[in-house]
């Protein structure tokens, strides 16, 4: 059976989904909600995974916390709780994070990851 969510060309940085991300263990963000794409699209289209952060509506004033706007709502990616989901996961495209929103992205995530 061939699986139609490998090789599709629908999941690209910087889109933000809805995503299913439960069942999740301890503090791990919970339910369906808006997730920002941050795996470049060489690993995306080939790939059964697309690692993501989730977005939340309860900012807080965190270092690892960046400002997205969803739909015209203020969202805020955590950082903290970057995973990688498979794509059977994801449910609907809601939009694009800015160019601005991404470089701040890739910012945090350097320094999160950065010794």
């Amino acid at each position: 059976m061939t699986d139609p969510h490998v090789n599709s060309p629908n999941f690209n940085v910087g889109e933000i989904w809805k995503v299913k991300l439960y069942p999740v263990r301890g503090s791990e963000q919970d339910g369906i909600r808006p997730c920002l794409i941050v795996s470049p699209n060489s690993m995306n289209h080939p790939l059964r995974t697309v690692i993501v952060v989730p977005l939340t509506s309860s900012p807080k004033a965190w270092p690892t916390r960046v400002n997205v706007l969803v739909k015209e709502a203020q969202s805020q990616a955590c950082i903290e709780h970057i995973r990688s989901v498979s794509k059977e996961r994801f449910i609907e495209r809601l939009g694009t994070a800015s160019e601005i929103e991404m470089a701040m992205t890739r910012k945090h995530l350097c320094a999160v990851f950065s010794p």
